[in-house]
């Protein structure tokens, strides 16, 4: 069947729009063809010039991406992945759903520029601006820690958002928060009263972590859009609990999930998606905290498991969800070693305040990464903020492990270390075919060094661009929350297996270090069955094998 577009305009130029008109023909899995008119074929992509095309395709007015992609990863993987090709359009849409239900119009753009072809990388996908609502949107805020200030700070700096209700059991937190942002914002020690008011459109969930099910669960229940800090929850059960309150309800959930919304993260999955590296083989990946970061873990709740669910759980389902993100896959076999080599020892002093070696101590407390009040920093031994990092009853650890498969064929490394002597840091390897890529995060860039000798690296940098909270993931997920809370942009989380995964990977390490064991996944391992009493569903199963 001939498939054609109607066109918007009579010639193409600059800024032009071309909606395009099933029925679409299917290709592969996830991709589907279009024909496009004659006039639009000498802007498209071609074997002698593969990233030429000014073309973008939107998805009900939403930049759909990375443009250029590679057709193998269009038909395979999709997820919004397309290329303009000769004289036809191969596309996929944002959730991999069948574009000919007619629910959603996807037009053509003609952008300015085409950009360096390898350095246009930046993912296209999600909202790239904000404007006031017609109804201001209202939050509360629940756990007014560094973090839940800070995001609530962020939420606030969009016009038409307000904060509502500002919730803490500490009454000295809610009191000082209040008195930060002013307004008619209302305090409480408990969620209830915020939850139940109708007024409230968002809910920002940033409780320690085995809190996280008690009030995102009620939040959805109240039919609330909830804004999530990683990690989704610290079990299995929790977790779907969560997803399955969150489907019920219907509403807006976004996980605090916000390195895959940094530009460095986004150009390297478009580096992959484009076929630059050719197939990934091997990947590596480190976090690495400064000592000064590490030892505040082992002072808070965080040094209980119980409370955090290991330090993997609670800090690296970050670095865990990302990978599988970059390569859309899934992880299938999991090994893990670990410990507490480090922070061993007799505490010389139950707290800092009270030890003699305070002057001298590498470990010493200074509050960071915390948002202590007035009175927590006058004393904050009163509060039990500055126990000693050798503490007994702690049970994480601080380096480990973990190597992996996924069910793309890419083996994998991660390790976690708390000794860092200068700085935090990521860094990231991935080894393909074609190519080999390096980059650090903190530094913002990455080099890609191809196997053809004769083949220039090509340097990826985020010198000159704007960046903010984690290299700019933190503002990009915010608006994507916002916009879609608004009715403007497709919800950010759509698949409960997806928002499992990441959880779902830490888990099945944690329980390889402490068995020994190889951890093995499924499919079956990231459902979560829709239904009110999806809290039943087990943890991580026992199927293992001695490595």
């Amino acid at each position: 069947m001939d498939h054609t577009v109607i066109m918007g305009i009579d010639t193409p130029a600059t800024g032009s729009t071309c909606t395009l008109e099933p029925p679409f023909r299917r290709e592969g899995i996830a991709g589907w063809v279009v024909r496009l008119p004659a006039e639009l074929h000498g802007l498209t992509d071609t074997n002698e010039q593969p990233y030429r095309s000014r073309l973008r395709l939107y998805e009900d007015g939403l930049a759909v991406g990375p443009a250029h992609s590679s057709h193998d990863v269009i038909r395979r993987v999709g997820r919004g992945a397309y290329s303009f090709w000769a004289n036809s359009l191969y596309f996929s849409t944002s959730d991999n759903s069948d574009p000919n239900s007619g629910n959603r119009c996807y037009t053509a753009v003609l952008s300015p520029s085409a950009g360096n072809t390898e350095l246009d990388l930046e993912s296209e996908k999600g909202p790239l601006g904000w404007s006031a609502p017609a109804r201001p949107l209202r939050c509360a805020v629940v756990g007014l820690g560094n973090r839940g200030i800070g995001l609530a700070q962020l939420a606030r700096g969009f016009s038409g958002v307000e904060i509502a209700w500002l919730v803490d059991q500490s009454e000295e937190r809610v009191a000082e928060a209040i008195e930060l942002f002013g307004g008619n914002a209302k305090g409480a020690k408990d969620p209830t009263e915020a939850l139940a008011d109708p007024a409230v459109d968002i809910v920002f969930v940033t409780v320690p972590d085995y809190l996280h099910r008690v009030v995102a669960e009620a939040a959805f229940r109240a039919g609330k859009n909830v804004f999530l800090e990683k990690p989704l929850a610290t079990t299995a059960s929790d977790a779907a609990a969560i997803l399955a309150a969150w489907r019920q309800s219907g509403r807006i959930l976004q996980l605090g999930y916000v390195l895959r919304q940094a530009p460095f993260y986004s150009a390297i999955r478009a580096t992959v998606g484009k076929g630059m590296l050719g197939p990934v083989r091997v990947v590596s990946l480190t976090e690495q905290l400064d000592v000064r970061h590490g030892a505040s873990f082992m002072r808070r709740w965080h040094a209980q498991s119980r409370h955090s669910g290991g330090l993997l759980v609670h800090k690296a389902c970050h670095d865990l969800d990302i990978v599988c993100w970059l390569l859309d896959a899934w992880p299938r076999a999991v090994s893990s070693f670990g410990g507490l080599n480090t922070f061993v020892g007799a505490p010389p002093a139950m707290s800092c305040s009270q030890c003699d070696r305070r002057a001298i101590c590498p470990y010493v407390d200074t509050g960071l990464h915390e948002r202590r009040t007035v009175a927590e920093l006058a004393d904050p031994t009163a509060y039990g903020l500055d126990r000693c990092v050798f503490r007994a009853d702690k049970d994480i650890v601080d380096n480990q492990v973990v190597s992996f498969v996924l069910d793309t064929g890419v083996r994998g490394t991660f390790f976690l270390a708390m000794q860092g002597p200068v700085r935090s840091e990521r860094r990231i390897t991935m080894i393909g075919d074609r190519a080999r890529l390096d980059g650090v995060f903190e530094d913002g860039r990455f080099t890609v060094t191809f196997t053809n000798p004769e083949r220039e690296p090509f340097l990826w940098s985020m010198e000159g661009r704007s960046q903010g909270g984690h290299g700019g993931g933190d503002r990009v997920t915010m608006l994507e929350f916002l916009n879609a809370c608004a009715g403007r942009a497709q919800a950010p989380v759509t698949s409960p297996e997806e928002a499992m995964r990441g959880l779902a990977f830490a888990l099945a390490a944690e329980r390889a270090r402490r068995e020994e064991v190889v951890v093995r996944l499924n499919e079956g391992d990231f459902v979560v069955p829709f239904s009110p009493t999806a809290e039943a569903v087990r943890d991580v199963p026992p199927r293992t094998a001695t490595p």
